[in-house]
């Protein structure tokens, strides 16, 4: 056994003399998930796969794995391209070729950190194919990459008065995360608003830190179970009832709560919002979100048909006159309605559903309050209550009644 691993560590210099010889300056049901099977696990964060090729620029000292065999050391300023070839990829350093199934970079050894698109991430950097694209597949420990979330997706504020909802955020995404562990064929979970935004190493605060470590293990259960988590950035005065949202769902955790009164999350800096659209704009929406077609039409009337128990809008009729004088009237449920009007200037889906709209005949204002679904932890609400001394364990009881907070084990 010593003698394999002499022989391969003797391949792996005699690559690395040959490659950097010319290197330049250098969210989901969690029923079946037990509370004590996580603790330990490498999460898989899916950076990128948008593409059958990718090329990037090593920024840091990596050792390059095919398959699971060390061939490589590869120095800072060497590019790396891969191609997707047949089932398995394609790697060109320099001028040689590899070819693998799959192919890892994993840190030197001498505390470098793997740095991706300009990212430092702990871990490793797995390299797939996918289908018509190349992985890029982030493996870190769970617990450093929940701190990649908290610091993306919570403000840290000054001194330590946000601190308590921190922690009750750093419960919250490592419930969430766990729900994700081996769901998937590659990968685990995404790292942007698909799941939950990470930042890897380069993201961290040492408030969020702190906040995770203090937190460690930590998820929030319901009758013995792992709960099923959702949050947002403000929910507008009141959280949403999950099925009004996610149909699907009815956990008794997320049927909606009051947020004070005023709203715990009137601080967020986007908790009033406003937009306006003129008529023609309006239709184009409508176009390009697939419930007209490219033909001429007026609008006649945006109205509210149907709003939920928080207050939301739960259907928003859009009525428009054809060319040739027929009458449609659109019907767009629930969240749905984000997606299809968005923002006026397009940037993103609109801010929440809770809003009135008024329509003049030339021009639409949408008025609204919060921003996101609204449904289980409200962020800028947690934060209030933080400031005024509730605990996280408190703060996690008033979002999710009945739940209990347990520890996943080493």
């Amino acid at each position: 056994m010593k003698k394999n691993k002499l022989a391969a560590f003797a391949i792996l210099i005699l690559t690395a003399v040959y490659l950097t010889g010319c290197a330049s300056s250098g969210r989901i049901s969690q029923k079946e998930n037990k509370p004590n099977s996580f603790a330990g696990n490498l999460i898989k964060v899916l950076l990128n796969n948008r593409r059958r090729e990718i090329s990037f620029i090593v920024q840091s000292p990596v050792v390059l794995f095919k398959d699971e065999t060390p061939v490589a050391l590869i120095k800072t300023g060497n590019q790396l391209k891969f191609y997707q070839e047949g089932n398995g990829l394609e790697l060109i350093i320099q001028n040689k070729t590899f070819t693998g199934e799959y192919f890892i970079l994993k840190p030197d050894g001498n505390g470098n950190a793997i740095k991706y698109n300009g990212v430092r991430y702990a871990g490793n950097l797995k390299i797939t194919p996918g289908e018509n694209s190349v992985n890029v597949i982030n493996q870190v420990p769970l617990e450093i990459y929940l701190k990649g979330v908290i610091a993306a997706e919570m403000p840290m504020g000054k001194g330590d008065s946000y601190f308590q909802a921190l922690k009750a955020f750093a419960v919250c995404a490592r419930t969430y995360a766990i729900s994700k562990l081996g769901k998937g064929h590659l990968f685990d979970i995404y790292l942007d608003t698909r799941d939950q935004v990470y930042g890897g190493l380069s993201s961290e605060k040492l408030l969020g830190n702190k906040a995770v470590d203090e937190t460690r293990n930590m998820i929030l259960t319901y009758e013995g179970e792992p709960a099923v988590i959702f949050y947002s950035s403000s929910c507008g005065g009141r959280t949403a009832n999950v099925k009004e949202v996610f149909p699907g769902n009815d956990e008794p955790y997320l049927r909606g709560v009051n947020d004070g009164d005023p709203p715990n999350c009137s601080i967020s800096p986007n908790f009033n919002w406003e937009e306006k659209y003129s008529a023609n704009k309006f239709i184009q929406r409508m176009k390009n979100s697939g419930y007209l077609d490219g033909g001429d039409y007026t609008l006649k009337n945006v109205d509210v048909g149907k709003r939920s128990s928080s207050g939301r809008v739960a259907e928003l009729l859009v009525n428009v006159l054809s060319s040739d004088g027929q009458s449609k009237t659109i019907a767009i449920q629930g969240n749905k309605i984000r997606a299809a009007i968005r923002k006026a200037d397009d940037s993103n889906i609109l801010q929440s559903t809770m809003f009135d709209v008024n329509f003049n005949g030339s021009n639409i204002v949408i008025t609204g309050k919060g921003n996101g679904h609204g449904v289980g932890l409200c962020q800028w609400g947690a934060i209030y209550q933080s400031t005024q001394g509730k605990n996280f364990k408190d703060i996690l009881s008033f979002y999710f009644p009945g739940t209990e907070i347990k520890e996943i084990n080493d």
